[in-house]
């Protein structure tokens, strides 16, 4: 997959355009023996090895070792741990981007392990990971917006990189470049409040319904209409965090009621809208 398919239209933007991406400062410190982090599911994470030596170790995979400058992309689905190797700790910067669970169960990007790049292999990369590890060390004001901000632009060549590479095969970035699933994407991503069936998107696909399930559960790990109620719940998320009520959160996706709507966002989450709205506002009073 080159990344030419990427630009005409940008469909790398349009993707981080529908997820909502943000990027958060998520962790700094040295590597003091075996890091493990807990990483939630719906999750990718970014480590900048800033300073010393460092091994990535992975069930059944063979251990990578990392010289800085390194920066390591990883998806949650990863099992994976970070371990220092020497007497002189090593030091990283971390960043974690939010994707929810609502993107079928393979990881958004499409990244399935842990990916490793020297700082110098990826365009751009270099001079933008000094402005990080300089934003961080400044403790300006804004220096957590400022973080978000660049670890954002990090990510997005990180993933270019990847394409570059054929490393990405799978996952919602992946399905909205391929020519048999993009337009079926797209009409549910413009219309999710439309009661969509399997026939119609299949014929909006141009395939049978059997192949068109196929395909659509091969790059998405989840079945079409599943992955309707999946993408209306994530949209609802943000609609809640813009502050929404939940009646017109229904209302615009195409829910009969907000009972409806309820039982729904309540089986998917496994919280009510109510009280996911009211988790998010205890969260965000945290001062980290």
């Amino acid at each position: 997959m080159s990344v030419d398919r990427l630009n005409n239209p940008d469909l790398l933007s349009d993707f981080f355009e529908r997820v909502r991406l943000k990027g958060q400062f998520f962790y700094a410190g040295a590597v003091e023996g075996v890091l493990d982090l807990q990483r939630p599911p719906g999750m990718a994470f970014i480590y900048i090895l800033e300073s010393g030596d460092m091994d990535l170790v992975r069930p059944r995979a063979p251990v990578v070792h990392l010289r800085e400058p390194s920066v390591l992309l990883c998806p949650s689905s990863c099992r994976y741990k970070l371990r220092s190797v020497t007497g002189e700790y090593p030091r990283i910067v971390c960043a974690s981007f939010d994707f929810g669970q609502t993107m079928g169960q393979s990881s958004p990007l499409g990244v399935q392990d842990a990916i490793v790049f020297a700082g110098s292999a990826v365009q751009n990369a270099s001079p933008l990971i000094d402005a990080i590890l300089n934003e961080f060390h400044a403790d300006s004001p804004g220096r957590q917006r400022g973080l978000s901000m660049l670890f954002e632009y990090l990510l997005v060549l990180l993933v270019r990189k990847a394409f570059a590479e054929g490393l990405v095969s799978k996952g919602l970035l992946a399905a909205m470049v391929d020519p048999r699933l993009a337009s079926a994407l797209l009409a549910i991503h413009s219309n999710p409040d439309r009661d969509w069936n399997v026939e119609e998107l299949a014929t909006i696909a141009g395939m049978s319904r059997s192949a068109f399930c196929q395909h659509f559960q091969k790059m998405l790990d989840v079945a079409p209409i599943a992955y309707l109620t999946t993408w209306r719940v994530k949209l609802a998320k943000d609609l809640i965090r813009d502050g929404t009520e939940l009646k017109v959160v229904a209302a615009t996706l195409g829910y009969s009621s907000q009972a409806a709507f309820t039982r729904a966002f309540t089986r998917e989450l496994g919280v009510p809208p109510a009280g996911w709205r009211r988790r998010i506002a205890s969260d965000a009073a945290v001062v980290i």
